[in-house]
């Protein structure tokens, strides 16, 4: 049966999602509210400190305006986080009722050279969009696909919304749950197909890789973007390049949902990005292999990226001590 088949059958059988009362809304909308407060008290602590200790003066060796850039940083995350409690306690005191939910999230992101952008993100357009790529690459959806979709993004709205504010995150995945990933791997083929290394060969190859996770649908947030240099470049954020397995392995395991960490995951974001852009996300050439903790062959960390010389996705597995200067992590955020 296609996966077009599925979401008909499934629409067909939706059981209706109780409300919630706007009682219930209004109190979550609260908490969230409440909890920006301790975050407001520990930047402005921070900041005071920084005005004391001179952090916002020029340092020895550093360029000129520096310490006022450290100044602006500080103000505008400040900022940042009043602005957003006003809005929320604006809507509160306006006494309207409150939607239960909204496929459409905006947020404004403050970049590491200080402009600012808002991302937007549109779960009924993504939705459409992975529903034609899925048919396209013949993977069969589950039953109610859509629908356990939207409750994740239901249930996570808040979060989902101060991920990408803190983090820059534009763009999302949408993925199914228990999908064999030899038929994902087939399914997502580009090219002259994949170059497997010794080592994830003798772990099984894609039958015999292992991934955590990866039994539950998922909305996984990142930043669209082709190396993972420009990611730090534009967010400040690490992406660990030149780490060690044992290093990565430990980042996967204190921050499991922090990271793109699994074979599945990765194929699907290959495969999608080359759809749009016509360009391989994670090429080589360009310093952005990418680790991926979460799925195992045996006892070793898979790793991946595009070769361009060979046309084709290199799939790797490599011993905790292996490190490469061009092999890092991809920051994204998962909801299950």
């Amino acid at each position: 049966m296609s996966s077009e088949s599925i979401s008909q059958l499934a629409k067909q059988n939706k059981v209706e999602r109780p409300e919630k009362s706007q009682e219930d809304l209004r109190n979550a909308l609260e908490k969230h509210l409440f909890s920006l407060k301790p975050t407001i008290e520990e930047e402005v602590k921070k900041y005071k400190e920084a005005s004391e200790n001179d952090t916002f003066e020029d340092k020895e060796n550093e360029p000129e305006g520096s310490g006022e850039k450290r100044k602006e940083e500080m103000q505008n995350r400040i900022n940042s986080i009043i602005e957003k409690a006003s809005a929320i306690k604006e809507k509160l005191d306006s006494k309207e009722p409150l939607p239960q939910s909204t496929p459409e999230i905006s947020a404004t992101y403050t970049r590491r050279d200080n402009k600012k952008e808002t991302i937007t993100l549109d779960l009924e357009q993504k939705l459409q969009e992975f529903t034609d790529f899925y048919n396209k690459t013949k993977l069969d959806l589950p039953l109610n696909f859509e629908e356990t979709i939207k409750d994740i993004w239901e249930n996570n709205q808040t979060e989902i919304q101060e991920a990408i504010e803190q983090n820059g995150f534009d763009d999302l995945l949408i993925v199914p749950g228990n999908i064999p990933l030899a038929d994902l791997a087939e399914k997502m083929k580009m090219g002259k197909g994949y170059y497997e290394g010794g080592n994830f060969k003798s772990g099984g190859s894609f039958a015999g890789a292992v991934s955590q996770n990866v039994d539950k649908p998922r909305i996984i947030l990142y930043h669209h973007t082709e190396t993972l240099s420009k990611i730090s470049q534009r967010t400040g954020l690490d992406v660990h390049l030149n780490i060690t397995g044992t290093d990565v392995e430990k980042l996967f395991k204190s921050n499991p949902n922090n990271y793109l960490s699994t074979l599945e995951d990765f194929l699907i974001l290959e495969r999608k990005y080359f759809e749009d852009t016509g360009k391989h996300l994670s090429d080589w050439n360009n310093k952005n292999a990418h680790w991926l903790p979460g799925t195992k062959a045996g006892a070793r960390l898979v790793r991946s990226s595009w070769d361009s010389g060979r046309d084709g996705l290199y799939v790797g597995a490599s011993d905790l001590d292996y490190r490469d200067d061009g092999l890092g992590v991809r920051p994204s955020r998962s909801f299950f």
